[in-house]
Order: structure tokens, then sequence, then C-alpha cells
């Protein structure tokens, strides 16, 4: 185990009265970083004196602490791997283990990358029993512990041989979102972005503990680009690749673009699947938001999501996808693989996902814009687009306008309002003005700071429905405006007129869907989560759905119909 001293700022000169020893021990316990000789990485094993814990959980075998500032100075991200801690005669075995394991490659190079992983824990498992029998390391008193201790060094084996290092540990917790290495490694901790925190729907910027040596970074760089094929080097100092295994994104840069050597962005990918349920749960919306918008999604609507990054833009494009009907055909395109396709189609949807993966020599505009013109030949489909940028959005606009772009188009594009998507749209990606009413509506993710505090908070800050007025395109605010601002609302009006009801009755119709997330937010709140997944989301739309198409209007009772289905349950 290696140890070094971080000065985190100006030190008080010690007394050298009686205490002085005890002050210079809690100095050095709370500055102190440790490292084991297999890591990269630097862990501040105590917490900083003046901080407070306000959570505390366990994430692949490391204890993670969430704390705060007394003086309200920030946030800390405290994370301590449980072989950071462990025996000096373990952490000997562990580095034996280690370097040997690279002598005992597997009997094929084609293997996936969980073979290799189980390969080389079944190695590392026989290797620690050969040191237990021949050389009297102890790894517990019976056979159970024994094993149990080797199942867990055989898996530290794994993450810091064939996995990523203490960087699986971050990319590991459900609650970050973002973690960022910024150059010169070995001056900068690494900080993130953590939401969640104790049920807050709040986005906080966080400090951490660990220091990464440039030798880690290097390794990784080198790592992803092994496993991406994707170039990087001062002739190409940018490389972004999907993290395999990892569910991420990774930006790297390096020199001569980042003159004080490489930076690491890792932006992770949610791991469950978001709903609307789930965005009135932790507050990003109402109830009757997202009644409104499940009536949108089922009317084939045209929808634009746009946001700041890290906005929740993507979570609420996923979310809305599970509000397409059953029968519906949906292509989603996207260059980072993010979309819930794998969950939808467990589900019975019929989704075909199109992954666009750049070359050298195409940029990611041209991929994009290729699998969309791919994309209106394989027949009537709703297509969802990842991230809409510019070559591609002319492709598009050009096949809706000519009704060749399918039953309805959903995707992201980065913008703070309707307005400026629209000045974006047209203005910077010259997309004419009559094509942009194809558009009808266009969804605003914010991020809000409540009272002037700290900590972000994600929210759907407008809906906004595309108009064209005396020549000039407006847009119609339907967020919070009740029924009195929907039945003015030309969207919802094409929608009943396509479905042949007034547009009183696709109001109740609303009214009716709302409700019946009530329901299961209810549910959810005394019998548990799970009442916000996809799977009551499908229940949900198909109860309506069956009764509609049996020929019962009568909204009350479809409610309380689906209120007593639930409650059997």
């Amino acid at each position: 185990m290696t140890t070094r001293v971080i000065v985190r700022g100006p030190r008080a000169p010690v007394s050298q009265e009686s205490g002085a020893e005890r002050a210079l021990a809690k100095l050095l316990r709370e500055r102190a970083a440790r490292r084991p000789g297999f890591s990269g990485c630097w862990a501040a094993t105590s917490l900083p004196g003046g901080y407070a814990a306000i959570d505390n959980y366990d994430v692949a075998g490391a204890r993670v602490t969430i704390a705060s500032a007394a003086d309200g100075g920030g946030m800390l991200y405290h994370a301590v791997p449980w072989e950071y801690g462990l025996p000096d005669s373990w952490i000997s075995a562990l580095s034996k283990v280690i370097r040997r394991i690279s002598f005992l490659p597997p009997q094929s190079l084609s293997v996936s990358r969980e073979e290799l992983r189980s390969h080389v824990t079944s190695s590392s498992a026989r290797l620690f029993r050969g040191l237990c029998s021949g050389n009297g390391l102890d790894l517990g008193g019976s056979i159970e512990e024994r094993e149990c201790a080797i199942k867990k060094l055989s898996e530290v084996v794994a993450r810091y041989t064939v996995g990523l290092g203490f960087f699986e540990v971050l990319l590991s917790d459900d609650r970050i979102e973002d973690v960022y290495v910024d150059a010169p490694a070995e001056e900068n901790p690494v900080h993130v972005t953590v939401n969640g925190i104790s049920g807050i729907n709040a986005v906080c910027r966080c400090l951490t503990n660990i220091t990464v040596s440039e030798d880690e970074v290097a390794k990784l760089a080198s790592r992803l680009r092994q496993s991406s094929g994707r170039p990087f080097s001062e002739a190409y100092p940018v490389m972004e690749t999907d993290v395999e295994g990892m569910g991420s994104r990774a930006t790297i840069i390096g020199p001569p673009l980042s003159p004080s050597g490489t930076a690491v962005a890792l932006r992770r990918h949610s791991r469950s699947s978001w709903t609307l349920l789930k965005l009135v749960s932790n507050g990003s919306m109402d109830v009757s938001t997202a009644g409104l918008l499940s009536f949108l999604m089922d009317g084939r609507s045209t929808i634009l999501i746009c946001g700041a990054r890290g906005s929740g833009k993507s979570s609420l494009l996923s979310a809305m996808m599970f509000e397409f009907p059953m029968s519906q055909r949906i292509l989603s395109i996207e260059d980072t693989l993010e979309l819930p396709t794998r969950r939808m189609q467990s589900l019975g949807y019929k989704v075909q996902s199109m992954f666009v993966e750049t070359r050298m020599d195409q940029s990611n505009e041209d991929a994009a814009d290729q699998a969309l013109r791919v994309s209106l030949r394989l027949g009537e489909s709703a297509i969802v687009l990842g991230e809409v940028r510019g070559k591609e959005a002319q492709t598009l606009y050009q096949s809706m306008r000519a009704g060749r772009a399918g039953s309805s188009v959903l995707g992201t594009i980065h913008g703070e309002s309707a307005s400026s998507v629209y000045e974006r749209v047209v203005h910077d990606m010259g997309i004419p003005k009559e094509a942009f009413m194809a558009t009808d509506l266009v969804l605003t993710m914010g991020l809000s700071r409540p009272g002037g505090g700290s900590r972000p908070v994600r929210r759907l800050i407008e809906v906004a429905e595309c108009r064209e007025e005396d020549g000039r395109v407006r847009f119609h605010q339907l967020l919070g405006h009740g029924d009195e601002g929907l039945s003015g609302s030309r969207v919802v009006s094409r929608i009943a007129g396509s479905w042949g009801m007034t547009v009183k009755e696709a109001l109740s119709n609303i009214s009716a869907r709302t409700e019946m997330r009530g329901v299961l937010l209810d549910m959810a709140a005394v019998h548990g989560p799970r009442y916000l997944e996809p799977e009551w989301v499908c229940r949900c739309n198909e109860h309506l759905w069956s009764r509609l198409d049996a020929g019962d209007r009568d909204y009350r009772r479809i409610v309380d119909d689906f209120r007593r289905l639930v409650q059997g349950r």
C-alpha cells in the first residue's frame, strides 16, 4: 500500500502545546490518500473536517458517502473501494496475482468481454488457492470464509486487469451521471455529477476524494482506443466512443488540443428505463402533463425535445417512447445506445434500432443523414432521432413536407426554448419556415434552481404548440393552462378530428389518462416503484385502448375499472 499527503489548502501552523501531536495526527488522517500498488488512483480514506455525511451506501464493493460542507461550500462524493482497506498481506497477494494473470491467456483470443472476465476470475481464484496452500496466505479460518474472500479478490483482479479499475466503481453507481478528469490529472481531483441524493430530483456537482495518475488516464484511453478501433493521437486528439459493458459514453481529449495532458469525460446512461410516471414521481412534471403527452404521442404528433446539456432531454425522449401504441412500428436512430429499444422489444413493441457509428472519413451528421434516408425506405414507421444536428434535419423536414417521414417523428435538439429551436432550425440549419411548421410541438426541459439554491432541478418548463399566424411562426403554450388552454389547441383539435370525436371528448380522453396514471402513482407511493415501470404503463394504455375498441365511451367507468384492476393485483 502506498500513502501520500495531499494538501487541499493552506495549513495552519500546529501548536507545540500538549495537543499538538493529536492535531497533527488528525490532519494527516483527513488529508492522506492511499493507493494500492496495482491501482492508478489515489483515494483519501477519511472524510475531511467540515463535511457532514448526508447519505451512505455501497456500490461495487466500495463504501460511498455523500457529504455536504458545513459552510455551504459544496458537496463531496467520497468513495473507498473494499480493496483499499485490505491488510498488507492481502494487498501483496493481489499484486502477485495481477502480475501473473497476464501469463494465463484464454484458449481463444476471439472471446467476448464477459468470457474474458470469467476466465480472469476463475484463473485468479486458482492462483489465490495456490498462495493459501503454498505461501501460508491467511484468507479466513473456515473454508467458507476463504472461498468468499477468494471470490471478492478475484473480482478485484478482473477489475484492474481487463476492467476499468476505479472507474468501474464510479460507473456502477446509479446516481452518477457524469465523471470528469481534468488535465493535468494528478493535480485535479475527479469530479462527478450526481442525481437523486436522498430521493431529491436535484443535480449535484461534487468533488471527489479521488485523484487519477497520468498513467491511469493513458491506460484508460489506450483501452478505449483498442476496443473501439478509433484513432487517438496528436493527429487525432479527440476520441468519442461507447464504453463497452458499462452503459456509458466516453469523450477523451489529448495534446495538442488539451495542452496540459489527457482529459476524460464519461457520460453514464440510465440503467433503468424512464417513464412519464417516473418523471412525475421525481418532480420533473405533474400528472396532468403526463396525461397530455400520452394523448399527443397516441395522436402521432411530431415533437422536438430541447434543453441544455444535462437537462434531461434523453430521459424524456425515452419515457415518451413507451406511450406509442403497440401496433406502431418504430425506427430509432442514435449514435449513443441509450434509447430503451431492447426493453420495448421485450414488452412486445415493434422497434428497429439503427446505430450510427461514424468512420474516419465520415462525420456524425453524414452518418445520421444516411441512416435517416435508409429509414425512410423501410416502410411506414414512427421515427425517433436521438439527436437532431444539421444535415439530417434537412432530409427529415423535406420528408415530412412530402408525407414520407412516417406516422410520427420524435427527437431531441439543443436549445433553451421553442423560440431558440425555431431560430436554430430555420436560420442556422437552413430549413424553410414552411417546412418547420411540420413540427407540432416543442417541449423544453430546463434546469431550475429553486430559491436560488446551488442544486439545479430538472423540470419540463414548456410545452409549446407551433402555429403560423399572419405569416409568422408563433408558439401557443399548453403547459399549465388546463382544459381552457387545451380547448384552443390545434393539435388536440386535429387529433380529435382524426379519431372522429369532438374536442370536448378529446379533453375527457386526456383527463382519463391523467386519472389512470394517478392511480399508478398512488399505488407506487404505498407498494413500491414497480407501478412506475414500463410494464404498468403498457397495461394502463392497453386497458384504455381495449375499452375504446369495444365501444365504451364512459371514461369514468373506464378509470374506475382500471383502479379496481390495479388494486386487485
